[in-house]
């Protein structure tokens, strides 16, 4: 019998794993343009030997048709909400069988906590299957899993991975086990508020803005909105910077007493964006918000504010557009001056 199953594996493995290969790029595919961030998209494909030793483990008669498994797709998302997105993506793309598709939370008893993740079990679907470059792949069936990273994380440590959690552990280490694991759900959860939250304050601070109101305090999410938003006014070409953390620009930006959008606003020079397109000039969102500080009143932004940066010399062109090219020439040697400052101090180890 085995001879018989080891041969029907290796006619489908190839088919498979194309499969695996194609599940990949397609789930990715679809997953940026809906938008759902993700930590990462994995596929594998069972050898012979695994697909052996589960058609034994299971008894199964016709593996054929019992085993699903032998392609899997894995998708890690940072949020609860997002699992659900990604759950409807799958039923609507893909042939779903409910019948061996199963969210752990349903099997779960009230009292108990640990692996949980969204299986489910598909096809391509007839009309997938009916074109060209999913020719010989109908039918076949192929494994997906939905993971936030904490549950990945519990999978890894408790089950995947580790061979010290794994199996019958005696029951006062059993019990701390599933304890902290109930405190990685509970934090799954709140990780997932805060998103929420975090959506909610985005969408009320685009709201205000459309209504002219800046009142809003500056911080890293009123920074990249209001910035983003001066962009697509003025047509201005910024380089793509816009999802790192700016938490040091905020901070430079207190430090020069600009403490809300209002008094960010202020700062601009004005006809800022047409002098800087006239001259080719793109930077990002720290050398934008830079630029304007510098501008607005270099000197203050030398005497108050604590920074550990040098001007580019490649980039100076904007400031004679503003500055007298005596004050720019000036405050380009005032800022060669503090980074020898910053250079001889590290050098003496201060």
């Amino acid at each position: 019998m085995d001879t018989v199953h080891e041969n029907w594996i290796a006619k489908e493995l190839g088919s498979y794993e194309r499969l695996t290969g194609v599940v990949v790029t397609l789930v990715e595919s679809l997953l940026k343009v809906r938008g759902i961030d993700y930590l990462a998209v994995s596929g594998r494909t069972k050898n012979i030997q695994s697909a052996l030793q589960k058609i034994d483990r299971k008894g199964y008669k016709d593996p054929a048709k019992q085993m699903t498994d032998l392609s899997g797709t894995r998708i890690i998302v940072y949020f609860e909400s997002d699992v659900v997105k990604v759950s409807d993506l799958i039923s609507q793309v893909f042939n779903v069988d409910k019948k061996n598709s199963l969210n752990r939370d349903d099997l779960m008893s009230v009292d108990q906590t640990g692996y949980r993740s969204v299986h489910f079990v598909c096809d391509i679907g007839s009309a997938r299957a009916a074109l060209p470059e999913f020719n010989g792949l109908s039918g076949l069936k192929f494994e997906i899993q939905i993971r936030t990273v904490l549950q990945h994380a519990w999978a890894e440590l408790a089950h995947d991975r580790n061979y010290k959690f794994s199996g019958k552990l005696p029951r006062d280490m059993e019990r701390q086990l599933y304890l902290y694991a109930g405190m990685l759900e509970i934090a799954d959860r709140g990780f997932d508020g805060l998103s929420s939250q975090i959506d909610s304050y985005v969408e009320n601070l685009q709201a205000k803005s459309k209504e002219g109101d800046l009142s809003s305090p500056i911080d890293s999410i009123s920074l990249q909105q209001f910035v983003e938003e001066w962009r697509k006014k003025y047509e201005y070409p910024l380089e793509d910077s816009m999802k790192q953390d700016i938490g040091e620009l905020v901070s430079e930006l207190s430090q020069f007493s600009v403490n809300n959008l209002f008094e960010l606003n202020k700062i601009i020079p004005e006809n800022f964006s047409e002098k800087a397109k006239k001259i080719h000039y793109t930077t990002n969102i720290y050398g934008l918000v830079r630029d304007w500080m510098l501008i607005h009143d270099w000197r203050r932004f030398l005497s108050d504010v604590s920074f550990n940066w040098a001007i580019d010399p490649t980039e100076t062109a904007i400031f004679y557009e503003f500055l007298s090219r005596q004050a720019t020439e000036e405050m380009f040697l005032e800022f060669d001056a503090h980074e020898r400052r910053i250079l001889d101090a590290l050098e003496s180890g201060e």
